[in-house]
């Protein structure tokens, strides 16, 4: 529920041009009525021309090539890079942030900041099947094709990530329900 709800705030956000830029467990919150809701959008850019007050919100957006910004331990290869972002990156931010809740470690570790940025740029994490094998294997090739290094191979939205983990969900309470 909590990723699914994550996921569809994050999708809500890319379908009006935001893209995050700072996904990680501290911006996901969770209300005491159960409800998730993405938090912190002082990183955010604009991907897509809006009407009213354009130029004022550009101005506070902007950013330059080659400036590094986020969380270093929930950076896409592209942020780590500092290279031009869109919502695929968000798509790996949150796939780490996937991650780390199925397995309760982050999948791009070291002991400097530049060894976690040459990890989420080079390194292949482990399995979330090999380090909780508990969890079905549908969920492993979601979480993998979130991090994928090269963002044409990722997820394209958050939307077909969406429709990957509902129909996941939907299977798993189908079993559950023939399994009564």
């Amino acid at each position: 529920s909590i990723m699914l709800q994550a996921a569809e705030a994050l999708s809500a956000a890319h379908r009006a041009g935001i893209v995050h830029r700072d996904i990680k467990p501290e911006n996901i919150m969770v209300r005491a009525d159960g409800y998730v809701k993405v938090l912190d959008f002082g990183l955010a850019k604009l991907t897509e021309i809006n009407s009213g007050g354009e130029e004022e919100t550009k101005k506070l957006v902007k950013t330059n090539p080659g400036v590094v910004m986020g969380t270093v331990a929930y950076m896409s290869p592209e942020q780590a890079r500092g290279k031009a972002t869109d919502a695929r990156s968000d798509v790996f931010s949150f796939g780490i942030v996937l991650y780390e809740m199925l397995t309760g470690m982050v999948p791009f570790a070291g002991e400097t900041m530049t060894d976690v940025l040459s990890s989420i740029i080079s390194i292949e994490p482990q399995p979330v099947t090999t380090l909780a094998p508990h969890l079905p294997k549908e969920l492993q090739r979601i979480v993998q094709k979130t991090l994928r290094k090269k963002r044409d191979l990722r997820y394209q939205t958050t939307q077909d990530l969406l429709v990957d983990l509902k129909d996941l969900r939907d299977e798993l309470q189908l079993e559950a329900k023939l399994e009564q």
